[in-house]
């Protein structure tokens, strides 16, 4: 079962996953609940928070 991580494993976990992008077993999303005991939507989070093709929001 998973539970929600805490703010400083999200950020860990996205931290890890910028770092190591290229070489992340694939398919990420699986990868990512596995790693780090996430859930669907948590695991979402991350990557989109960690992805090099993310796109900033200008204010």
């Amino acid at each position: 079962m998973t539970t929600s991580l805490t703010p400083a494993d999200h950020a860990s976990a996205v931290a890890w996953l910028r770092e190591n992008w290229s070489t992340a077993e694939r398919p990420l999303i699986p990868m990512i609940r596995r790693r780090f005991d996430a859930g669907p939507i948590e695991a979402v989070a991350i990557l989109r928070e960690a992805s090099p093709h993310r796109r900033e929001v200008s204010a």
